[in-house]
């Protein structure tokens, strides 16, 4: 066992008092001490990476080797100040990070890139997204213990288009946060896929807003928690600007004493009109001990707008496993391939097979362990 270090001040930490934490205590998960785990690390693979993509490999928040950078990338490092006080975790991760980051992708750039988050400690990284330009992201965080605060920051300019792939898979020692802060320019999108496995305390935070008319974007998620994980999804998205559409599934699978947690916002300002969004998350509970927290919200001041949130919280459907046995399918089976169908739904919006596949992999490998 190993104790958590790279602490930030305990006053700084957000805790349970708080709204938006109220879910997610950070300080107490902090202050708690180790545990033994029941399973070693690495037990759940992660997706396959890219094979002609350019590797960002982040170590204590450092960036361990500069890749070669083809032209239309250029990565700039200093220790300006980060203006992310809005997440206060985002805000102890700009103080803490040992380097800022900024990474500019100009347009016609192709190339696929992955940011690889490794060991505990503070990282800061901006990435900004020139007029017309396009790139996939796919973010790998899994620490084995100690705690990790990851702030991430996407500038897209007009007519942009980015997919963000975030992997996330802490042990029962770890406390992981990411905070990614989001702006999209006008007619700009942002197409987003979570797959988190949870740790000890895991929060996947997204705040979005729109900068410029026409954008559109896609939050989507899934997470599957066993054990005593934690795994917190909370989003937040802005509409003051018209003319937007948001569109947003997270579902979730939770067995054990294991805890979910989704927090989803879409706020409409009064220049939002015309916003088209609609959310929705759903969770299937394994057994009477797992547990899943779930706050969808809308705050609207505009008056032209369609706007929709949902949430469901249940088990799996007994006749739809009894149809199954009787075709000769043994219980893990059937429920395997029911939560694999439940769950694929948050990926179905992808275009890239390759890619959905690759998320889907490690899926199987918690199913197959899980029952």
């Amino acid at each position: 066992m190993s104790t958590i270090t790279h602490l930030p001040p305990q006053e700084a930490l957000p805790h349970r008092r708080m709204e938006a934490w109220k879910w997610t205590d950070v300080r107490a998960a902090l202050a708690k001490p180790p545990v033994e785990q029941s399973a070693p690390d690495g037990s759940i693979a992660a997706p396959a990476l890219p094979k002609n993509a350019i590797r960002f490999c982040f170590e204590g928040g450092k960036l361990d080797t500069l890749p070669d950078l083809p032209a239309g990338l250029r990565l700039v490092a200093g220790k300006a100040p980060a203006q992310e006080n809005i997440m206060p975790m985002a805000a102890l991760a700009g103080k803490g990070a040992p380097v800022h980051y900024t990474l500019f992708i100009e347009a016609g750039m192709d190339t696929p890139l992955v940011f690889r988050f490794n060991g505990a400690g503070a990282c800061y990284v901006n990435v900004v997204l020139a007029k017309g330009g396009a790139c996939t992201i796919t973010e790998y965080h899994a620490l084995e213990n100690g705690f990790a605060n990851t702030a991430i920051a996407y500038d897209l300019d007009a007519n942009a288009v980015l997919t963000r792939l975030v992997y996330q898979h802490g042990s029962a020692e770890a406390v992981q946060i990411v905070s990614a802060r989001v702006a999209l320019g006008q007619d700009a999108q942002f197409d987003q896929y979570v797959l988190g496995f949870g740790a000890r305390l895991a929060r996947l935070e997204t705040r979005l807003s729109y900068t410029g008319e026409n954008a559109r974007a896609r939050l989507n998620g899934a997470y599957m928690l066993d054990e005593n994980r934690h795994c917190d999804q909370t989003s937040h998205v802005d509409h003051e600007v018209e003319n937007c559409i948001t569109r947003q599934l997270v579902r979730g699978v939770v067995k054990d004493r294991a805890k979910g947690v989704f927090q989803g916002k879409f706020f409409v300002g009064r220049e939002g009109q015309h916003t088209d969004a609609v959310m929705a998350h759903d969770a299937l509970l394994l057994n009477a001990g797992a547990s899943v927290n779930a706050k969808p919200e809308l705050e609207i001041y505009a008056d032209d707008v369609a706007c929709a949130h949902g949430n469901t919280t249940g088990a799996l459907d007994a006749g739809a496993l009894f149809y199954m046995r009787q075709r000769g399918l043994d219980e893990a089976q059937a429920k395997a391939l029911l939560i694999k169908a439940f769950l694929s739904a948050s990926f179905d919006d992808l275009n890239d097979d390759i890619v959905r596949g690759a998320l889907m992999e490690p899926i199987e490998l918690w199913l197959e362990g899980a029952l």
